[in-house]
């Protein structure tokens, strides 16, 4: 094959690749609008149809649009100002956020391609990207306003920046990884320790002042955007708060709430233990959206720790599973993981497949590593990124929505995984 005929056809493997993805975003698109119609079809569009976290950042928004600039601490401000960019347009309208969400959402389908490009082929990044389209759990995400649906890409570009610093190791690069997670923290503040992990990831040939030097590129860019926010806090607050408060995060992970939780009768569900608990009306005046309230609930949480350690570790490393495979007490009917029996008196035989399907996505991706176990160096960042998380919620407080942001990253393993597996059948069969 000479030459021009080689470069001719590498050229047309190329555009008919750049197709197929735009298609798989189309795809993904009309899925995720279809179902914005069709949440919007059935919920009026004021925001008497937000529920749970909903409500909180709808009124930051609204409140951005009439003058006032979060007042209270129990947010961050990206997502806000997102939902007020969109009422700016489109005037007071949940409705219209969830259309701009699902655009919104369909920008994960080419990053995540971006993303397995890094440890596959372009065959296999499709199937990455195909799997990111499709994914019951990320589609859900438009038709709530919630912050998911934007960290999602966040995380995305912030997994990518940090790839590309350690791949080309300049200031700049470290520079804009860093910018990129505080931007991303800005939006859920979860990631706000994952610093800690970039020296790790450094390679060792690497000089230590170099390391140090580009550590603290990194480490500079996120403080010089998240300290405006920070001056913000203190100023408004009079205290010291880098992001929010935590809304009582450690006091849900402590042993108080695991008895409350898991082992007293009956069973209760999440929204029913804060409106026992965490209802100031209740608990003696303390809310957790406050900075008072925050730190009362953290107090109790360390003494309840301190009090029944074993507990703390027992419940910490149930955690780490339902931080993927779901909360008995938020994620799953009646507290009964993976019993479709109970299950069937809640959702629609379609709904449960596709939730069943979402829930055994990360035990596929476990396997998936350990066909790739030969490549778990390359493999590091992503790895690394997904500990910190799985670590974080273990030590405070999950449900499997924490998690679901984090599934670009898993169908990457899997389709690089598949196409390994796919290679290794071809090399047997020759």
């Amino acid at each position: 094959m000479t030459p021009d005929i080689l470069a001719a056809q590498q050229q047309r493997n190329h555009r008919i690749i750049v197709w197929v993805l735009i298609g798989l975003t189309l795809l993904g698109l009309a899925s995720r609008l279809y179902l914005a119609w069709r949440t919007n079809q059935t919920l009026p569009d004021t925001p008497a149809r937000l529920a749970g976290d909903e409500p909180g950042y709808e009124r930051f928004a609204y409140d951005l649009l009439n003058g006032y600039f979060f007042e209270r601490p129990g947010r961050t401000p990206v997502y806000p100002f997102f939902i007020a960019g969109c009422y700016a347009i489109f005037g007071r309208s949940p409705a219209s956020v969830v259309y701009v969400q699902a655009f919104l959402g369909a920008t994960i389908i080419p990053l995540t391609f971006i993303l397995a490009r890094r440890f596959t082929g372009p065959q296999s990044s499709l199937v990455a990207a195909g799997l990111v389209a499709i994914n019951p759990s990320l589609i859900h995400h438009v038709r709530l306003l919630q912050t998911e649906v934007l960290y999602t890409p966040l995380i995305l570009l912030t997994v990518l920046g940090l790839l590309r610093a350690l791949e080309q190791p300049q200031w700049q690069n470290f520079s804009l990884a860093g910018a990129l997670l505080a931007i991303t923290n800005l939006c859920r503040p979860t990631g706000m320790l994952l610093p800690a992990i970039v020296p790790l990831l450094m390679p060792r040939q690497w000089h230590f002042k170099r390391k140090i030097a580009l550590f603290l590129a990194y480490l500079g860019a996120i403080i010089i955007i998240t300290a405006p926010w920070t001056y913000h806090n203190y100023r408004t607050h009079k205290t010291f708060l880098i992001y929010s408060v935590s809304t009582a995060l450690l006091w849900q992970g402590s042993p108080e709430f695991y008895h409350l939780a898991y082992e007293k009768l009956p069973k209760r569900h999440i929204v029913q233990i804060w409106r026992e608990e965490l209802n100031p009306a209740r608990n003696g005046g303390h809310n957790a959206f406050t900075i008072e309230g925050d730190r009362y609930f953290t107090k109790r949480a360390i003494a309840s720790i301190l009090r029944e350690p074993a507990v703390y570790l027992w419940y910490c490393l149930q955690k780490a599973v339902f931080f993927w495979l779901g909360n008995p007490v938020s994620d799953w009917p009646d507290h009964a993981m993976f019993n479709v029996d109970v299950m069937r008196r809640f959702f629609s035989l379609q709904q449960i497949v596709c939730i069943l399907a979402v829930r055994i996505f990360p035990v596929i991706a476990a396997l998936g590593m350990i066909v790739l176990r030969h490549r778990w160096r390359e493999f590091l960042p992503l790895l690394a990124v997904c500990g910190y998380f799985t670590l974080f919620h273990a030590l405070t407080y999950t449900e499997v929505r924490h998690s679901e942001p984090l599934h670009p990253i898993l169908a990457v393993v899997i389709a690089t995984a598949a196409g390994e597996l796919q290679r290794r059948l071809k090399l047997i069969s020759q």
